[in-house]
């Protein structure tokens, strides 16, 4: 434990520090405010599996979160949109009945059924390349559904946020990353409801689906 601590510590300091400059200076809001992903960005080739090295690093924490957000039960259905290579169906929702991910990088998708290939075997998952904003299943399919890049399709989504619903079920959940209490009401979402995340860097939203 105490070696841990030793080696942590510093990284801990290191990405704190960072944190507290981001937020001081306002270079973090400016990031937000002007919306630097003008354009979706389709991991390929050498990008592809960087990403997918370096997702359960890089979004481990938000990943928990949202399984705690789900509380996640046998008998559930998940669709996970913009799901890249697959890391939270395969590390929260491993003991659901079924899941499904979405994402438009079709390098992605291949290692996603790669890393998921036993549960793509027996019929339990799918991974499919596709839009956010025209999901490929018919409505009703899914008890749960999340996505922790809406902002992966920014400028679209609203109508992502539409699609999610629809292909809930009555008395499904959602969980998405960022502020998005008034879109989700706008689309049809109850009970929605924003939570802080990690040093107060942006939030978690939850809703639900009457």
């Amino acid at each position: 434990m105490r070696r841990f601590l030793r080696t942590s510590l510093p990284i801990i300091a290191i990405v704190a520090a960072a944190v507290v400059v981001l937020k001081t200076s306002g270079a973090l809001q400016r990031f937000k405010d002007q919306q630097f992903v003008e354009e979706e960005v389709k991991p390929t080739g050498w990008l592809a599996r960087s990403w997918a090295w370096a997702a359960p690093w890089a979004w481990g924490w938000l990943y928990a979160v949202f399984a705690g957000a789900l509380d996640l039960q046998p008998e559930d259905e998940v669709l996970d949109v913009a799901c890249g290579s697959g890391t939270f169906l395969r590390k929260h929702a491993s003991h659901v009945v079924r899941v499904a991910g979405l994402d438009h990088s079709e390098d992605l998708i291949d290692i996603a059924r790669q890393e998921n290939q036993e549960r793509v075997a027996a019929g339990t998952a799918e991974f499919v390349v596709g839009d956010a904003t025209a999901l490929p299943w018919a409505d009703g399919q899914f008890s749960a559904v999340t996505s922790n890049c809406v902002d992966c399709f920014e400028k679209k989504a609203a109508q992502a946020l539409e699609e999610m619903y629809r292909v809930l079920r009555p008395g499904g959940r959602a969980v998405v990353a960022d502020d998005r209490r008034q879109t989700m009401e706008a689309v049809g979402f109850t009970r929605v409801s924003a939570e802080p995340t990690l040093w107060g860097l942006g939030h978690v939203t939850t809703g639900f689906k009457e």
